[in-house]
């Protein structure tokens, strides 16, 4: 499941990358295009599809919960997953502030 969700996300960003060739190319050197590419991918991969999933995520652990099947490490695993996804923008910056960009 994890390798199949990677693969996806791996194959839009490669055809997002590649459908903004044509628009680079006659920018003459403007990463523009690439630029908003990207930001429409993260918009994208963050907004309304993240959230469904995490509210997924987090359906299937309460069933497993009801079940007596939930461990503390499918628990983790899924909020840290939810922490990851929505709090990537800010952790970047602290990166990047760190490091005085």
């Amino acid at each position: 499941m994890r390798r199949r969700v990677l693969k996806l996300v791996g194959t839009a960003l490669v055809v997002s990358v590649l459908a903004a060739g044509e628009a680079f190319a006659q920018a003459s050197g403007s990463l523009q295009p690439v630029q908003s590419t990207l930001t429409q991918l993260v918009t994208t991969l963050t907004g309304q599809i993240a959230t469904s999933l995490a509210v997924l995520a987090v359906i299937g652990s309460g069933f497993l919960a009801w079940a007596g099947r939930l461990t503390w490490g499918i628990a983790g695993s899924i909020i840290f997953g939810i922490v990851l996804v929505f709090g990537a923008t800010q952790i970047v910056s602290f990166f990047q502030s760190a490091v005085g960009s």
